[in-house]
């Protein structure tokens, strides 16, 4: 007698949240891109367009008390709970002067900063999307290198160059 044995595996999908970042950037729409593009392993949750807005709420954010983002970015602005940040990526449009005054808000010292290196920064003098895609990628892999990845927390605090 021929008798076939069929097996069944059950596929298993693990779906991993993304590491809650914020975002320093002064542009709206370049936050909106970089936001989307770091999907699905990292989400923007709160953006800040100004050095007066990280001064106002990022203190409140690290409490984790109810904070909207006042640019209206990230998805802390749709979302009734309030995620805390796990870094803090800063765009070219700040100095480092204000990436310095920023650092010194209560807390801020607690999270890694992400700060783009101006000889990479210099090296791709690329525009449009390409751009962007070329920041994501040094941005994600700047990320995952200093060990912020779902699940885990990194031992450096301090600013990480990308």
């Amino acid at each position: 007698m021929n008798k076939t044995i069929r097996l069944f595996t059950a596929s298993t999908t693990i779906n991993m949240a993304p590491v809650p970042v914020a975002l320093c950037g002064k542009s709206s729409t370049m936050a909106s891109s970089f936001s989307k593009a770091l999907l699905p392993e990292y989400e923007i949750v709160h953006h800040f367009e100004s050095t007066d807005a990280v001064h106002k709420e990022l203190p409140m954010l690290l409490r984790g008390e109810k904070i909207k983002p006042s640019s209206g970015g990230g998805s802390n602005a749709e979302s009734d709970e309030t995620k805390i940040p796990k870094a803090v990526v800063v765009g070219a449009g700040f100095s480092e002067s204000e990436l310095d005054e920023m650092r010194k808000i209560e807390g801020a010292q607690s999270l890694p900063w992400l700060y783009p290196d101006p000889l990479k920064s210099a090296a791709s003098m690329l525009s449009g999307p390409f751009l962007m895609t070329v920041i994501v990628k040094r941005a994600k892999g700047c990320l995952k290198s200093n060990g912020l990845v779902e699940g885990k927390e990194p031992e450096a605090k301090g600013i990480w160059s990308f």
